[in-house]
């Protein structure tokens, strides 16, 4: 017998060697994430580093598109599938729950509770018109999806609301969520240019500020919102300048809370585009300490120079554990000066730092292809802390990669890859987080 139900106890399961059921013993240790090339949820045990899978067409109720972004619940009982706008399907939040976990086989039992369309079958995205205009910043193909994505799931702390934005336009969609799972909307929130292109609004752990950043070319401000714990209601009351008017940081994929104060954000533009006015510049791609009491962005790690230590490449991801900053380091746009737009994705690196002292980060060491990480990583594009900061899992949807960082010594312990059925994984999340 492999499953046992709620009534069990975590310490008796524990002793006979049954999987607890999402909630009880494992809380907190549930790592959510989805294949996107073969439509699969995953579920990561990063206690045991086992894993369990399933087959999304197959489970009851499941009418969508292939996903891209998971969120887990606390409680580990319900995870959040966000779908795009591909024809035939619509852009939707799909509520799953998980019934058994049966870790040993690998298999999860779980249903579909409810499916809210967001956005109907191909539903066009809204960027701005771009173009290159050197050498080391083209235009990616993947900056430019070209129906309605859902991205950026976070749960707001102290309260009962969960959010998603569409990075793809401008609107920000809150959720308040029931004792089963289900999810009731909530009015959109978008503002024009203030909130356009926003991969999720991450919260403080009090709940008390948000932060959104903007995921596109010669964006150079980072949104700070205000949140209504009672109502579910968010607003931007402010910008922050990473840098100045003419020469700024541009492109953020996601925000970490250090306190309810000070946040970290990764830039990830090399250079000017034609959106870039003339006379200004962009600053490459760095680390920036977010102040919202003050309302001040200081740039705390740059790249790489001579023994300087720095950056390899454009910061997708940042994590913190235990006074450490995690960044994962992707190669968006091609390691060489004058590589072509498909020469994406050739490595990867994840930098670690004592950020003890927070406007001084201090190089501890960083993991590269063959040296800490498999020979074939590439792309380190998201980092996630487990809730008790004990790990730090980064993923690579491009070399079919999910390393397990033990954050006491630094070291890689688990690799999961194409044996263990990766394909394309991404849209990790990890219990008990707020994104």
């Amino acid at each position: 017998m492999k499953t046992m139900t709620l009534a069990v106890s975590g310490l008796f399961a524990a002793a006979v060697g049954l999987t607890a059921w999402p909630g009880a013993a494992l809380a907190g240790h549930i790592l959510s994430g989805v294949n996107m090339k073969s439509c699969e949820l995953l579920l990561i045990n990063a206690e045991t580093d086992q894993m369990a899978k399933v087959a999304l067409p197959t489970v009851y109720g499941w009418q969508a598109a292939t996903c891209q972004h998971t969120a887990i619940s606390h409680d580990e009982k319900t995870v959040y599938m966000l779908t795009d706008a591909v024809p035939p399907f619509t852009a939707s939040v799909v509520t799953v729950h998980l019934k058994q976990i049966d870790w040993d086989a690998g298999t999860i039992n779980a249903k579909v509770l409810q499916t809210l369309p967001l956005a109907q079958p191909g539903s066009p995205s809204q960027f701005k018109n771009v173009m290159q205009v050197v050498p080391q910043q083209p235009i990616m193909p993947w900056t430019r999806p070209a129906f309605t994505q859902t991205h950026g799931p976070t749960f707001l702390p102290n309260s009962k609301f969960f959010y998603v934005t569409h990075y793809t336009d401008n609107r920000v969609r809150g959720f308040k969520m029931k004792g089963n799972g289900k999810l009731h909307p909530i009015a959109v929130y978008a503002d024009g240019d203030l909130t356009r292109q926003t991969h999720g609004v991450n919260f403080n752990n009090s709940g008390t500020r948000g932060l959104g950043v903007g995921y596109d070319y010669d964006m150079g401000t980072v949104r700070v919102y205000k949140p209504k714990t009672k109502t579910g209601e968010v607003k931007v009351i402010g910008e922050i300048k990473l840098g100045t008017e003419q020469r700024y940081g541009a492109m953020a994929h996601y925000a970490v809370w250090l306190t309810d104060r000070y946040a970290y954000i990764g830039t990830m533009q090399q250079g000017p585009t034609s959106l870039t006015k003339p006379g200004h510049q962009v600053i490459e791609p760095s680390i920036w300490l977010i102040d919202v009491h003050e309302m001040k962005a200081t740039r705390v790690i740059g790249m790489q120079k001579g023994q300087r230590p720095g950056l390899l490449r454009s910061p997708s991801d940042v994590a913190l554990a235990h006074d450490k900053l995690y960044v994962a380091e992707e190669d968006s746009w091609g390691r060489l000066p004058n590589a072509p737009a498909t020469d994406y994705g050739r490595d990867g690196y994840v930098s670690i730092w004592d950020v003890s002292d927070p406007d001084t980060p201090k190089f501890i060491k960083r993991l590269a292809p063959g040296q800490g990480l498999p020979a074939d990583f590439r792309n380190a594009h998201t980092a996630s802390a487990i809730e008790d900061g004990d790990a730090v899992y980064v993923s690579s949807f491009i070399s079919n990669h999910l390393i397990k960082i033990d954050t006491e010594t630094d070291t890689v312990t688990k690799v999961y890859s194409m044996d263990d059925g990766l394909m394309m994984y991404h849209g990790e999340f990890a219990a008990g987080r707020n994104r």
